[in-house]
């Protein structure tokens, strides 16, 4: 448990360091307004959010706002550009400081067990109907980044001997990105039925099964405590 801790406050002091390092040289206040929004936009979504209500959890005037944004289009965006940052920067350290691909695999999970909790399904329907600017920015994150990460974990895990050698980890890597989208669908998974996080973890545990070697399968096993027969 000690030395779960340690890794853990390596984390997150990395990934901090890494984020406030990759903002470059966004001023203090703009920022402060960016993270504000990042929580109102995953907790609501865009469209119920205005101007007004952003000045208002910032105690500031809007005419404050509108001195670093120019209107709600531009804090979406910065909004995205903050988002995928972060997001790319949690892949980076979760692959560095993870030896074998389970570790990674069952880091990611918890990261993202933690990141849809509080996330509203209906911002991904706001940014594509709302903001397609913004929405395309963050199509073109997960074609150069979030693919290419999972393309290069797979791989890791065909070479390590956990992922099956004969699996297409391109067209598994954009599976499995697309995987993750369909999951935010409300009309495949109404709210009403079905828990965001559970359907994730769901998609993600019957994939990575789906591609382990039988070593693969058992260490999987070990770290999630489950006995099967052989």
């Amino acid at each position: 448990m000690e030395t779960f801790f340690i890794i853990f406050v390596s984390f997150v002091y990395k990934l901090s360091y890494v984020c406030i390092r990759n903002r470059g040289e966004m001023d203090s206040v703009k920022a402060e307004i960016v993270d504000k929004c990042c929580g109102l936009f995953i907790k609501y979504g865009t469209k119920s959010i205005t101007m007004d209500d952003i000045a208002r959890e910032m105690g500031m005037s809007k005419k404050t706002i509108y001195q670093h944004f120019s209107d709600k289009e531009d804090v979406v965006m910065a909004f995205i550009s903050e988002f995928t940052n972060k997001q790319n920067c949690t892949m980076q350290i979760i692959a560095e400081i993870s030896e074998k691909v389970i570790d990674e695999l069952i880091r990611s999970a918890e990261h993202m067990k933690q990141m849809i909790s509080n996330l509203n399904p209906s911002l991904v329907f706001d940014l594509k109907k709302y903001h397609p600017k913004c929405w395309a920015e963050y199509v073109n994150f997960k074609k150069t980044h979030l693919e290419k990460f999972i393309y290069n974990t797979l791989l890791k895990g065909i070479q390590q001997g956990y992922f099956r050698k004969e699996i297409d980890c391109s067209i598994l890597a954009k599976l499995r990105v697309e995987m993750v989208e369909i999951c935010f669908n409300t009309e495949v998974f109404p709210q009403e039925q079905f828990s965001m996080p559970t359907v994730q973890i769901e998609a993600m545990n019957n994939f990575v099964y789906g591609i382990c070697t039988l070593k693969g399968h058992k260490l999987l096993n070990k770290y999630k405590q489950i006995e099967e027969e052989e």
